[in-house]
């Protein structure tokens, strides 16, 4: 049974086509900074514009920033606006998925969300968001 001291996060951001993700045991800098380089291990360059999360701001991310000038550009979101970030709409087929359920593990929370998160029919289409 999966109780408050078994968690687990998630860090997404959206391409065009994909939906891009990453398990974290805390929504941290360093978990920020780590889903960052995993996004420029996939592409040379990124520029990525993002929500004003806790663990998208401080010295940790700002010296990330700062030693990948050339590779990464991010943006932030104004706050309060979670209607602008296309990545927002991915979470509802994910709480779909898992919510109302008895769930045994986290490693079976993770493989249902894998599912949802890797099915390009269950993600929103990037184009339908751009379009509204």
């Amino acid at each position: 049974m999966i109780t408050n001291t078994n968690t687990s996060n998630v860090f997404g951001a959206r391409t065009k086509r994909t939906f891009v993700f990453s398990f974290a045991k805390k929504k941290t800098q360093k978990e920020f900074t780590a889903f960052l380089k995993k996004l420029l291990k996939r592409w040379e360059k990124v520029c990525l514009f993002i929500d004003n999360a806790p663990s998208h701001h401080g010295k940790i991310v700002d010296k990330f920033l700062a030693d990948h000038k050339k590779t990464l550009h991010i943006e932030y979101f104004p706050k309060y606006c979670p209607e602008f970030n296309p990545v927002e709409p991915c979470w509802k087929p994910a709480r779909k998925a898992i919510g109302n359920r008895l769930i045994s593990s986290i490693s079976t929370m993770k493989y249902h969300l894998q599912k949802v998160f890797n099915d390009p029919f269950l993600m929103p289409k990037m184009f339908n968001y751009l379009s509204n």
